[in-house]
């Protein structure tokens, strides 16, 4: 898997503001933007489709 590190910014943004909107706010993106980069990821990583919700973001459980 070859993440960018945009890719990295844009996955760290939504997981610290909890939702994809105030992460592009963040970042000076449009939320369109942070969901195409945020599906990419997904892809990327194999993840299932809508693994986040609908208008907050769920980070995975630790381990245990």
């Amino acid at each position: 898997m070859d993440v960018s590190s945009s890719g990295l910014r844009v996955l760290q943004q939504i997981a610290e503001s909890g939702s994809f909107t105030a992460a592009a706010a963040r970042l000076g993106y449009t939320q369109s933007a942070v969901s195409r980069q945020a599906a990419s990821l997904e892809r990327e990583a194999g993840a299932s489709p809508g693994s986040s919700g609908a208008r907050t973001a769920h980070g995975s459980p630790p381990p245990g």
